[in-house]
């Protein structure tokens, strides 16, 4: 999806290159039934997966009012009713038996090893569970402890990308901030 086709506002929304990757380390497919997405912001992760996999049922959990909103929105303007939107500071109170296909964390508020630890509690052996930054001291906080719990396959990523503009005469690459993408798969008991 486009970047342009969500409604916006002051709140931050992981760009389409970004969320291109980010789905694809999800690991997502028809046997997936739910995604997690913690710290949502726009919801622009959450809402694709909802659009583009309507059998997976989506819950976004983010803290700010007018983010929820955001989600909000762009949920009726999609038309996606696979998704549920949780206002709340994570991490929250959830079934200890409640498990996920994949967890995708955007945003932490501070809490990163809490949320880290909470996640892999409610993933299913063999989910994925996907992270992104701006940040480099918190991509590097979250890779030191996910080096020290039961996950495989651990990647970390970082891209930036560009976008062509007419400027004058010429033409220049307007960047967007580098993102830090970091994947890993919960291992199999």
């Amino acid at each position: 999806m486009k970047d342009e086709v969500f409604i916006r506002g002051k709140v931050p929304m992981t760009k389409s290159e970004v969320r291109a990757i980010s789905i694809d380390l999800l690991g997502l497919d028809n046997s997936s039934k739910k995604l997690l997405d913690v710290g949502a912001g726009t919801g622009s992760v959450g809402l694709q997966v909802a659009y583009n996999f309507p059998h997976i049922k989506v819950t976004a959990i983010e803290r700010n009012k007018d983010a929820v909103d955001l989600i909000k929105q762009n949920q009726a303007k999609f038309g996606v009713e696979n998704v549920a939107v949780i206002e709340a500071y994570a991490p929250i109170e959830l079934p200890q038996e409640e498990k996920f296909d994949a967890i995708f964390i955007g945003g932490s508020g501070g809490n990163l090893t809490d949320i880290i630890d909470w996640s892999l509690i409610h993933l299913k052996l063999g989910g994925r569970l996907v992270l992104n930054f701006i940040l480099l001291e918190n991509a590097l906080q979250a890779m030191n402890h996910l080096e020290k719990l039961p996950v495989s396959e651990l990647t970390m990523k970082q891209i930036q990308v560009s976008n062509w503009h007419k400027l004058g005469a010429g033409h220049y690459f307007e960047p967007q901030n580098p993102t830090v993408i970091i994947g890993c798969k919960k291992l199999e008991e």
